[in-house]
């Protein structure tokens, strides 16, 4: 009896674990006409590690940052199933801020059509085409990338990526300050878009919010494809490496395309954010 009695908690606790695990792969039949909701978790990090602020980070170019901030812009979102078709975000909602200080880390995009998304593309920062509709057709975005230091003047528009602290390097004596300011300017678009493949497919239903983790690494700003050292940078005064423009801000561009991966995705009817 007793033998009897273990094998069947034995059977149901394995029942279990299997429709848990299960849960993010269930598929259930899409509803013409029906749209559901998509929640993207941007996991800020540093070449594999947690960013912490205050933390220091020693990267392949032998400096060692300690970064107080990373903020920047996400933007002109798509969703694209496995045939292609692609869903746009309405461009007037599709803009967000995420901010590692301010505890902005989630972009909830809603009315999505109910289906199956194997891609998801977007921007880093603003593009030209709604910069160019002017300060009052965005006064509200504005001001809240204002609030996390994410603009110069309205001449000279957003910074795209605010990513700011102190390093140290074997070319330079003491610590000094660095900013990162990625943005568009006279000069050059810098303006950016990446097209990411999801590891699982995200359902959309309207019971159903798929919550796509997205793995942000801050090390590829200075230390991706483009190897650019802080140091080399400098001002005359030697207390600070300022990068706001230049070829140098061309190189970061590029690399901030390696900047983000798809760790995984969430199915089901929960909400909000699981790790």
């Amino acid at each position: 009896m007793k033998f009897q009695l273990k094998n069947t908690i034995v059977v149901l606790a394995l029942t279990t674990l299997f429709v848990s695990c299960s849960n993010d792969d269930d598929s259930s039949s899409v509803v013409e006409g029906t749209t559901g909701d998509v929640e993207l978790y941007f996991d800020n990090g540093v070449a594999g590690d947690a960013l912490i602020l205050g933390n220091t980070y020693t990267n392949s170019n032998n400096e060692s940052l300690t970064i107080n901030r990373l903020n920047y812009i996400v933007s002109n979102f798509v969703l694209i199933k496995e045939d292609g078709t692609e869903f746009t975000y309405p461009k007037e909602e599709s803009y967000f801020v995420i901010s590692e200080e301010g505890d902005l880390l989630t972009v909830h995009l809603e009315g999505v059509p109910a289906g199956d998304y194997t891609k998801v593309k977007f921007g880093i920062g603003v593009d030209q085409q709604r910069y160019l509709q002017g300060e009052s057709e965005q006064q509200s975005f504005w001001d809240l990338a204002a609030q996390h230091n994410l603009t110069w003047t309205w001449s000279t528009g957003y910074r795209f990526i605010n990513f700011e602290g102190t390093y140290t390097s074997p070319a330079v004596e003491g610590e000094k300050t660095f900013q990162v300011h990625q943005g568009s300017n006279s000069a050059t678009d810098n303006y950016r878009e990446v097209t990411l493949i999801l590891p699982t497919t995200a359902r959309v239903r309207e019971d159903e919010m798929p919550n796509i983790h997205i793995k942000t690494d801050a090390n590829v700003i200075l230390d991706g494809t483009n190897k650019i050292k802080l140091a080399d940078n400098i001002n005359e005064a030697q207390t600070g490496s300022a990068i706001m423009g230049g070829e140098n801000l061309i190189s970061i561009a590029e690399n901030t395309l390696q900047m983000f991966t798809v760790d995984h995705v969430h199915n089901g009817s929960h909400t909000g954010h699981r790790e």
